[in-house]
């Protein structure tokens, strides 16, 4: 729990001070400062270190942006938040700004709480931007942009072998870049990437190894970077956990290069992921097996385990990911 406060206080520019115990008699609601070191304490083991991360974060550019060092929660009205936000929309991307409103609401409920004078009536709560109006709609790449980008991006091998496992896995970008050599393996004779983390409680999984990928994959476990199988993930060591960040701007480099800026703002790596449920949904996979191969949510009364009796088998689910086809790129192989 304290490694986890530590970490985050390494990247905050403005956290000063060792939190109180959450068992400590306090009389008052505490500032600002005091209030997140309150929530990380609260939900480390329930939140994921990235999403405490963008908790402090907000913090951070709040202060920032107010100029001091700390502040008292009942000093923070409406209007000032609005100010706020009105400088934010012309400087960060709706979904940068739904998340910094998310992670103070909710510094702000946990006040609310637990203390008598905290402030009862929530600034950050009804805000337009709260609707999910700001989320992405992806678009898949027409037949032969794929190509395209993918001869853009010429001599980075390590780019290429990132767009391919993508392409014929649909996994994550970060969940790519966060893979290791012990994350390759054989399971009841299947050669499979296990992703034993992520996005959602439903990202940890097993997705076997596509045939026309499997060369690549055992030569990447053979040789990988301080255990991971990319040079520039190992390399990158940021307090949220991300991985993909350098990989995510030179794709998107490659794609404007190849197809231009204009109709591709939302054509990006996450497309690849929708092609391959596009695909497995064509070629009439059941809804359940394509959510397990992604990774998305089954249904509440359903516990998913990576791997288990009541699973489905490593076999049946490498019969799904062979049905993943990209023509125009194979062809040229």
């Amino acid at each position: 729990m304290e490694q986890i406060l530590n970490e985050l206080r390494r990247v905050g520019t403005y956290a000063h001070e060792a939190p109180e115990p959450l068992s400590a008699p306090v009389m008052s609601c505490p500032s600002l400062l005091r209030m997140r070191d309150q929530y990380i304490l609260q939900f480390s083991e329930k939140r994921k270190l990235t999403t405490l991360s963008k908790t402090n974060k907000a913090v951070e550019v709040f202060l920032e942006h107010l100029k001091k060092r700390d502040v008292q929660l009942r000093d923070i009205n409406r209007t000032t938040v609005t100010g706020w936000l009105d400088k934010l929309k012309t400087e960060k991307a709706p979904q940068t700004i739904q998340n910094y409103i998310s992670a103070l609401a909710q510094i702000w409920d946990l006040a609310r709480n637990r203390y008598h004078d905290a402030p009862q009536d929530n600034p950050w709560r009804g805000h337009g931007l709260e609707s999910k109006s700001s989320k992405v709609s992806y678009e898949v790449f027409e037949p032969g942009e794929l190509a395209k980008v993918f001869a853009a991006l010429g001599d980075d091998e390590e780019m290429q072998n990132v767009t391919l496992i993508g392409m014929y896995s649909g996994m994550r970008l970060n969940e790519i870049c966060s893979l290791r050599a012990a994350n390759i393996r054989e399971i009841d004779g299947v050669l499979c990437f296990e992703v034993t983390e992520g996005k959602t409680k439903s990202a940890a999984r097993i997705i076997p190894v596509h045939s026309l990928i499997t060369p690549l994959v055992l030569s990447l476990r053979e040789k990988p970077y301080n255990g991971f199988l990319f040079y520039r993930a190992s390399m990158i060591d940021r307090a949220d956990g991300k991985r993909s960040t350098w990989h995510s701007q030179r794709f998107t480099r490659a794609k404007r290069k190849a197809l231009g800026e204009e109709g591709t703002e939302r054509k990006v790596y996450h497309s690849l992921r929708h092609e391959v449920a596009q695909q497995l949904d064509r070629n009439q996979v059941p809804e359940d097996r394509i959510a397990l191969l992604l990774g998305h949510e089954r249904g509440s009364t359903e516990s998913f385990k990576t791997y288990s009796k009541n699973a489905a088998s490593p076999a049946e689910l490498r019969q799904y990911i062979e049905l993943i086809r990209y023509p125009e790129i194979e062809k040229g192989a």
